[in-house]
């Protein structure tokens, strides 16, 4: 294995401050408000950690490619990722899927319109757009900049590949050499498509990945990114999926290295949650769904996820005039969701389907309002995740310490 040098390069030192003074709950010691205060805390501090630890990986990687002679490295495969800063333990209620703020249900309905055929040519759909970009904050995520990589000649795009994943891994993801070359160089760069008629039955392109096989394994990194995570984590684990459904199975394998973050790996967690929520509003959609059947609005049902089939209602409503093209592109929502049948007095034109939408989004915003529903959800949905949250708060933190102490180890690889 070839030394893992300092920690000279860009960024090097900024990579790593390990802030080492937050403590267990990452606010400098300082105790939270409240239960739910310390679990938030918790959170942004795994990310922090997860973050830094990332950025610790991809660096420790360049410096074993730039040993082998390869200086200018893919901006994109090196980014690390660190996720915004909460100030809840939920980020979204399954609600608001379908109740709308009363104003901008008056004037906007649900916004199917403006991904209609029509709608398109809508010119207020400009200002429905602007309007939903003002909802979401800036996370502060840039592209990088990844010019340099992109200037260098497709081969040595392709060593670079090889020797960041190793040739098995980057001949499944890419194809050959030759065939990535041909890629810039050949008739792929004018944009022509590939004919996939022209292979023989059931083969795939070099890269691609078939999904409906009975089984397929990823295959297991190589050149630097195994030899850093042998430094820092030991021998990487083969995970195996498996699928069961309607008298079929399938499965996948892939491969893990750094412990996963107990909130991300908590399945039956999300399952509790989501079981608990739809126990808890049970009641209330009945009185929900029975509102609407008084204004007119019958046949509705939630799903699984506690949410309703708004777009596929309105895509059946919009798209009935449209190709078949169009059709298949776009009716695309869940085939098992009941879709309530479309009412006969709709009218025949977008503006009627348009004010038609507009009134459903305002009389469900009226029946939320009337059944307290958005106020119950809120309440049941948060209660949920914060006893979810704090049955896994020991192993968040006893899995804290553990990445701190790779973090460290990073370092050390890093100053060596």
């Amino acid at each position: 294995m070839p030394a893992l040098r300092g920690a000279a390069g860009i960024g090097a030192a900024a990579v790593l401050v390990l802030t080492s003074g937050c403590g267990m709950l990452g606010i400098g010691g300082e105790e939270p408000e409240s239960e739910e205060d310390r679990l938030v805390a918790m959170l942004n501090e795994s990310f922090r950690i997860e973050g830094e630890l990332m950025a610790a990986e991809f660096r420790i990687v360049q410096n074993c490619l730039e040993d082998e002679g390869f200086t200018v490295h893919d901006a994109w495969s090196m980014m690390a990722y660190q996720s915004p800063k909460v100030d809840s333990l939920t980020s979204y209620y399954p609600h608001e899927q379908f109740l709308i703020d009363p104003e901008e249900a008056a004037e906007y309905g649900f916004g199917q319109w403006a991904n209609s055929p029509d709608g398109w040519e809508d010119p207020s759909a400009e200002d429905y757009y602007a309007s939903q970009e003002e909802k979401w904050e800036d996370d502060g995520w840039e592209d990088p900049d990844n010019s340099e990589f992109e200037a260098l000649p497709p081969a040595e795009q392709y060593a670079w590949y090889v020797a960041y994943q190793g040739a098995e891994y980057v001949e499944m993801a890419y194809g050959t050499e030759s065939e990535w070359v041909e890629g810039f160089e050949g008739d792929y760069s004018e944009g022509e498509e590939f004919d996939e008629e022209e292979l023989p039955e059931g083969e795939l392109p070099e890269g691609e990945i078939d999904f409906e096989e009975e089984s397929w394994e990823e295959p297991k990194p190589g050149g630097c990114q195994l030899e850093m995570i042998e430094a820092l984590y030991g021998e990487p684990r083969l995970v195996e999926e498996t699928w069961e459904g309607e008298g079929e199975s399938s499965s996948y394998s892939y491969w893990t290295y750094r412990p996963q973050n107990p909130a991300e790996n908590q399945e039956s967690m999300w399952e509790d949650i989501e079981f608990g929520y739809t126990d808890s509003m049970a009641d209330l959609q009945y009185e929900f769904l029975d509102c609407l059947a008084e204004k007119g609005l019958e046949d509705w049902e939630f799903d699984e996820y506690n949410g309703l089939p708004i777009w596929e209602f309105f895509a059946e409503i919009y798209y009935q005039n449209a190709s078949d093209f169009e059709q298949e592109r776009m009716m695309w929502g869940d085939s098992s969701v009941d879709v309530p049948p479309v009412p006969d007095d709709v009218g025949d034109s977008y503006e009627e389907w348009k004010a038609f939408e507009i009134q459903t989004a305002q009389d469900f915003a009226d029946c939320g309002d009337q059944t307290g529903y958005a106020e119950a959800s809120e309440k049941a949905y948060k209660e949920l995740h914060f006893e979810a949250y704090k049955a896994i708060e020991e192993d968040t933190y006893s899995w804290q310490q553990d990445m701190n102490e790779y973090l460290s180890k990073a370092q050390e690889l890093l100053d060596a």
